[in-house]
Order: C-alpha cells, then structure tokens, then sequence
C-alpha cells in the first residue's frame, strides 16, 4: 500500500490496467494525473485499441488523446465511489483535456461491475 499520488502509487495503479473494462469506440491513449502541488503530478496511463484496453502502467504515456486529471483533495472521492467520474467531470473536479469521443467512451465504461472492481483495486492500493 502507497501513500496516495506517490510515484510508488502511481506504478501500483498503473499496472492494474488489465482490470479496466472495454471502452467500445475508443482509440487511443489516456492518461489520468493527480496534481499534488502546482505543477507536479503523480499520473498513470492506458492505451485502447477498438475499444479494448491493451497496454498501460505508470506515467502519463506517449501523446495521450485524452488528458485526465484530478486534485488530490478529489481523488479519494473518486477511488472510493463516493463520486462518479462523470459527475466528478460535470462538477469541474476531474478535468479532460483531448478527444471528446475518447472521454465520452470512458465515462461510459465507469458505469457498471467492470470499473467497481478496477476502482476497488486502485483504493486498495492507496488505503483510501
């Protein structure tokens, strides 16, 4: 277990991204920063290719097409489920920056059992 937005964090959550679930019509690479201070974070990545997420780890990843990131303040809301990313995203506390498709495919895959368990694994690893 890693101190939350730790670079030791971020490789622990970075290789759970076999546990995320499809995306369908997504293509590409996201990746998902916690800022701990201004200008420095603490970030991981995945790549979709038709909709299936193939590859991922820490860091923000080569050209990501979709930029996601998060206070830390915020962050234990969302690995807890005590926020949707999509609300989490309509309220301006997970902020996306790239390709609309891409984002919106996302926030459809975080409704359902698939990002339970995945979100379940990423709080585990940070005691949130």
């Amino acid at each position: 277990m890693a101190d939350l937005a730790s670079a030791e964090w971020a490789a622990e959550v970075g290789a759970l991204w076999t546990d995320l679930p499809d995306a369908p019509g997504a293509e590409g690479t996201v990746s998902w920063a916690v800022a701990t201070a201004p200008r420095r974070e603490v970030a991981f990545h995945w790549t979709y290719r038709d909709g299936r997420v193939v590859a991922g780890g820490p860091g923000g990843g080569e050209s990501p097409c979709l930029a996601l990131s998060v206070a830390a303040g915020d962050a234990p809301d969302l690995l807890s489920g005590r926020t949707e990313p999509s609300v989490a995203f309509m309220r301006g506390r997970l902020k996306a920056s790239g390709e609309g498709a891409v984002l919106l495919a996302f926030l459809a895959s975080t409704v359902g059992e698939g990002f339970e368990r995945w979100r379940s694994k990423a709080a585990a690893a940070s005691s949130v």
